[in-house]
């Protein structure tokens, strides 16, 4: 059996912790915590609306726009918020007409600073991943 991972797999992501909260408040913790994030994930990134979409069973997708999904993982006591690019069906689609993904890549890298600043504000800590791809270090 697959062990679901933190984050989908090339998203910018940030943690923090969700431990120290008492079962019965937990539920509601999650909801004002989903609610912060797309407040102010749209406050600062004005591209995005919010939606209701699963990437898995794990990772939540709370606002979308064209080139990306920004979303909510609670696991192990910890949550992470991240953002990454839209892997679905409509996208995938478009992706075969006309060269979107290359575009939204250098989007995504583009505001990268603004994603990192806004979930600092939610009290989220930045996870600098290493270069997965050695081809791009000598870039």
């Amino acid at each position: 059996m697959a062990i679901a991972s933190f984050w989908p797999d090339g998203a910018q992501a940030a943690c923090r912790t969700m431990s120290g909260i008492s079962p019965a408040d937990w539920y509601p913790a999650y909801l004002d915590l989903v609610a912060a994030i797309r407040t102010n994930m749209q406050r600062e990134l004005r591209s995005f609306d919010p939606i209701h979409r699963w990437r898995g069973t794990t990772h939540r997708v709370l606002l979308r726009n064209p080139y990306a999904d920004i979303g909510l993982t609670c696991l192990d006591g910890q949550a992470a918020v991240w953002i990454g690019e839209r892997i679905d069906r409509d996208y995938r689609i478009r992706c075969e007409w006309s060269d979107v993904s290359g575009p939204a890549r250098r989007w995504l890298a583009s505001i990268a600073p603004t994603f990192e600043a806004a979930a600092a504000c939610l009290g989220f800590a930045p996870v600098h991943q290493p270069v997965d791809q050695p081809w791009l270090e000598a870039a």
